[in-house]
């Protein structure tokens, strides 16, 4: 069967995967490119999807098997239908054949059934790339989960909330959605802005302050990317989309770090296994607990990385405010671009 990732990923359907698993034998489950059932037009969409290979049970009492998983990134075709030169389904056919021998990465690996998560089958969530790429990392680095960080209470999570669109446009104060997030920075010149009545309804529910981290937990391509909220971006208000992280002990983690941390590369593969499509969107979900942090042993290495990422922060804020400053004063706002100085 083609069935779409969201059947197999989401715990509204839980009860579809264990009717699956009480009633047959689980072979193989492959998660296909999206461009594999790519619509084309105006009225085009995508729709992520995974083979289930399954056979009918014929004994009331199976025996618990291994199940054949997969993830192809190319299929022949690119996103209008045009030939690529990498397709990599007839490899993952001669893996799950024997053809050829199963090599554990994400073209072919067994997960046992009785180590399958919360009836989840979306094959790139068992990916074995991601961990393998952190135990290299073992010896040099403490390998910390962000569950363990919140339930040490060095990490506090929260989520953002949704204003309404009669909201926007009421206000100059930033509504800050995932496009507004991008390389460490949040964009306080947003499409929509909220009036200081709606800011004022939120403010204390969402508690934004310098030094908070704001990530992105829903949507297409951005889903993980992360921006340190500054001294000027404190007066805002974030979406339901977004993930507020905050570091409580600074002694403990440094917020820097941990930005650093969040946006490397082993974090990031992490990331893509663990998010899933929920219908035109995809998620994290609440798996944020789950991703695995490498945090060097070196105190030293630890603080200069830490002060690095400040360093950027810092100029690229700077940088931001004084070019908005020189709008201001262009415009001839001379009497806010003087106090935005002063501050």
């Amino acid at each position: 069967m083609v069935l779409p990732e969201s059947l197999l990923s989401s715990q509204r359907y839980q009860y579809v995967v264990q009717f699956l698993r009480d009633q047959a034998k689980l072979e193989a489950v492959v998660g296909m490119p999206e461009n594999l059932f790519k619509v084309s037009g105006s009225g085009g969409t995508h729709t992520k999807t995974c083979l289930l290979v399954a056979t009918k049970h014929k004994s009331k009492n199976p025996a618990t098997s291994t199940i054949f998983m997969a993830e192809a990134k190319w299929c022949g075709n690119d996103s209008r239908g045009r030939k690529t030169e990498r397709d990599e389904l007839p490899e993952i056919g001669r893996r799950y054949s024997g053809i050829e021998h199963i090599r554990n990465d994400h073209l072919g690996y067994e997960v046992a059934e009785d180590q399958l998560q919360d009836n989840i089958l979306a094959p790139r969530y068992y990916d074995p790339e991601p961990v393998q790429q952190l135990l290299t990392l073992k010896r040099t680095h403490d390998l910390v989960s962000v569950g363990k960080l919140i339930s040490d209470g060095i990490l506090e999570v929260r989520s953002g909330h949704e204003v309404g669109k009669d909201a926007y446009g009421t206000g100059d104060i930033p509504f800050v959605r995932t496009s507004d997030i991008s390389n460490w920075e949040v964009k306080l010149d947003p499409k929509h802005g909220v009036s200081e009545e709606i800011y004022n309804r939120y403010a204390s529910l969402q508690d934004v302050r310098e030094g908070d981290i704001l990530m992105v937990r829903d949507g297409t391509y951005l889903i993980g990317t992360c921006a340190y909220v500054s001294k000027y971006d404190q007066k805002i208000v974030y979406q339901s989309h977004l993930l507020k992280l905050r570091v409580t002990d600074h002694s403990e983690l440094s917020p820097f770090l941990l930005l650093a941390a969040l946006s490397s590369a082993p974090v990031k593969r992490q990331i893509r296994a663990k998010r899933f499509t929920m219908d035109i969107i995809d998620t994290l979900g609440n798996r944020l607990s789950e991703l695995v942090l490498p945090l060097p042993r070196d105190p030293q290495l630890r603080i200069s990385i830490a002060d690095q990422v400040a360093t950027v922060i810092r100029d690229r804020v700077e940088a931001r405010e004084l070019a908005r400053q020189a709008c201001l004063a262009v415009a001839g706002d001379l009497g806010e671009a003087d106090a935005d100085l002063n501050l």
